[in-house]
């Protein structure tokens, strides 16, 4: 007998963003918190590590998992964040006798990098030149490795934001499309070049990454 769907108790989430300066929280990360809140019926939390304050909690409900968390890096490379604050931020959430399930950092999902896929061939860009996907720039090591295993799957050039005005000079005819979730210095910049909006700002990616969080336990 499959249980009613309001008597199943879900975990809340925990979901870790870069966040704007002083820890700002761009509308688009509340609005998804609260479209995964609706949809699981559990807490969503935000924390931004730039904040000084933990998290933002969204969409409180009495049918979660009061003794357990998922913790969910939503960010695309595997820079210092994801290698040194993360585990910071659970140890810390241990220490204060919260059970924690820290999951792999977002770009590391298969299905988030098929999703970035469908974004690239979605149907309104066909007329578009090609595209090049522009990343924050990283250092040698994980984050490099991955990129390149990326580029390899989405099967265009990835460039960081450093380097565009020359990649540009050199390949004319490729627009670019930012590799980031929420808006930044980085995405507006490119869009007042011809490119893209930030990926929350694209309904397709946007609503497949609510699906993809409603979907954990």
């Amino acid at each position: 007998m499959l249980r009613k769907p309001g008597s199943l108790q879900r975990s809340a989430l925990r979901l870790v963003v870069h966040g704007r300066s002083g820890g700002e929280i761009p509308s688009c990360w509340l609005e998804l918190a609260d479209a995964v809140a609706c949809r699981r019926q559990a807490p969503v939390l935000l924390e931004a590590l730039t904040a000084a304050e933990p998290a933002q909690t969204r969409g409180l409900s009495l049918t979660s998992d009061p003794e357990h968390e998922w913790l969910v890096p939503l960010l695309l490379l595997p820079g210092s964040h994801v290698r040194s604050d993360l585990p910071e931020i659970r140890q810390r959430l241990r220490e204060a006798g919260t059970s924690i399930t820290l999951l792999p950092f977002l770009g590391a999902w298969p299905y988030w990098r098929d999703l970035l896929g469908r974004w690239l061939s979605s149907a309104d860009d066909l007329a578009a030149a090609s595209w090049a996907v522009v990343h924050h720039p990283v250092r040698p090591g994980p984050a490099d490795r991955y990129l390149k295993l990326l580029q390899s799957q989405l099967g265009c050039p990835l460039v960081p934001a450093d380097q565009w005005e020359v990649f540009e000079t050199e390949h004319p005819g490729y627009q670019p499309r930012p590799l980031a979730l929420a808006p930044n210095r980085m995405s507006e910049a490119l869009r007042q070049a011809g490119g893209s909006p930030a990926l929350l700002e694209v309904p397709l990616v946007r609503s497949g990454l609510i699906d993809l969080l409603a979907a954990l336990p």
